[in-house]
């Protein structure tokens, strides 16, 4: 592989002309309707939408992916009619424009390079549907490389293999997936699986109709589905597989304990901070009933003393 900059990279999408060739096969793989996403066109909630994944990386973290859980689920379904992306391949879908600032793919890549010399918005990306498929394509063919580069490289016939599986099974366009998994080998050393599955744990946390077990083993049969493209799953691609699984059950895993930490904690200082306002009122009471007591002793003092001198 010859290595490329990021402007050698993002020229190469100079002949693309849109992400999807088929945008009916990739509905089918959300399970939506055919007039889903046609009043989310060009505008300003499709900038917004192209921005929101990749606000991770400019330094948000992963808990950005709970604003793009809330913005997509809440509002961004909502309006094309859907209530929920009930399905692992929505929650995916939805976890994938998450991620964005954690995948050095397309969506990073055009995100990250100068403003002044590329549109804000990438000619190929017409519709939030788009911008959907090029996040998903990010997310899956990024896992998928980790895949198939196990051994230390990712062989051609595997690049052809990814390549002509998602053109066949979700309708991208062939010119597309070619120069997308071009940017994801070509970065494949910069993005941490860490990082990618932290992400997806904290869309699942934030998301509450989404299921974390359910969205792993969709995710799985995925990357089983994409491994699988050339003919058969070696034992180092399912061992591969199972590693990606175990780093998103270790994030899920740390993010919950981080939570229940922090909420113990909370509980703590709370039920300190009563203790303490019950040890300094009664402190407090302790000083004036003593105050009140010398005060008594002092003006019977006085009193008796003037007695006397009379």
């Amino acid at each position: 592989m010859i290595k490329l900059s990021e402007e050698q990279q993002v020229l190469g999408f100079d002949c693309v002309q849109s992400v999807l060739a088929n945008e009916e096969r990739f509905k089918i793989r959300l399970k939506i309707g055919r007039d889903a996403f046609t009043s989310l066109k060009t505008g300003e909630r499709l900038g917004h939408l192209f921005h929101l994944g990749t606000a991770a990386g400019a330094g948000a973290g992963a808990a950005a992916s709970g604003t793009v859980a809330t913005t997509f689920f809440g509002s961004i379904w909502t309006s094309v009619g859907l209530a929920t992306a009930a399905t692992p391949v929505g929650w995916i879908v939805g976890a994938a424009v998450a991620s964005g600032g954690f995948v050095y793919g397309v969506s990073r890549l055009f995100q990250s390079y100068s403003n002044s010399r590329v549109d804000e918005i990438p000619k190929f990306l017409n519709s939030a549907l788009d911008i959907m498929a090029a996040s998903t394509l990010d997310l899956l063919g990024s896992l998928a490389m980790k895949v198939a580069s196990i051994d230390g490289h990712v062989d051609q016939t595997e690049r052809n293999s990814m390549q002509e599986y998602f053109v066949d099974e979700w309708g991208y366009d062939p010119t597309y997936v070619e120069q997308a998994l071009n940017v994801l080998e070509q970065n494949i050393e910069k993005t941490r699986l860490s990082e990618m599955t932290a992400s997806l744990a904290e869309f699942a946390k934030s998301n509450p109709d989404c299921d974390f077990g359910t969205m792993q083993a969709g995710l799985r049969e995925l990357l089983v589905e994409i491994a699988e493209a050339d003919g058969h799953l070696d034992e180092r691609e399912e061992m591969a597989i199972e590693r990606i699984e175990a780093s998103l059950c270790e994030q899920n895993s740390l993010l919950y304990s981080v939570k229940a930490a922090v909420s113990a904690t909370a509980s703590g200082v709370s039920s300190a901070s009563e203790t303490l306002g019950k040890s300094a009122t009664g402190a407090v009471s302790r000083a004036v009933s003593a105050f009140r007591g010398a005060s008594g002793r002092l003006r019977s003092k006085g009193a008796n003393g003037s007695g006397h001198d009379d």
